[in-house]
């Protein structure tokens, strides 16, 4: 399963059986576009990547938010359930947008 779609280069790290895929955004702001009534956009100014946690045990992934190349400069982390959907984060003019899609 897919569990993500990029115009940026995802660069694989095996870690045992699961796969962290670090995606560098170049510290474009990053805005997380949301479907929801209540918020529509959260904005994550001057980050230097992105860090997409999968398991081939799970649906579920995390994806940190960082300021550098560490993991440990991670200012931002949620999870996803992308069971029936699908992130994608795409370089635009000036910025990187990060969506979920249904499927």
């Amino acid at each position: 399963m897919k569990v993500f779609e990029t115009n940026l280069e995802a660069r694989p790290i095996k870690r045992g059986e699961d796969t962290d895929y670090f995606i560098e955004t170049f510290s474009y702001p990053l805005n997380l576009e949301m479907d929801h009534a209540l918020t529509s956009r959260i904005q994550f100014p001057m980050s230097r990547a992105v860090l997409v946690r999968t398991s081939p045990y799970s649906s579920k992934v995390t994806v940190h938010i960082m300021r550098d190349v560490d993991l440990r400069s991670s200012f931002a982390n949620f999870e996803l359930e992308l069971k029936d959907h699908q992130l994608s984060l795409q370089k635009e003019e000036g910025y990187i947008q990060m969506s979920i899609k249904k499927r």
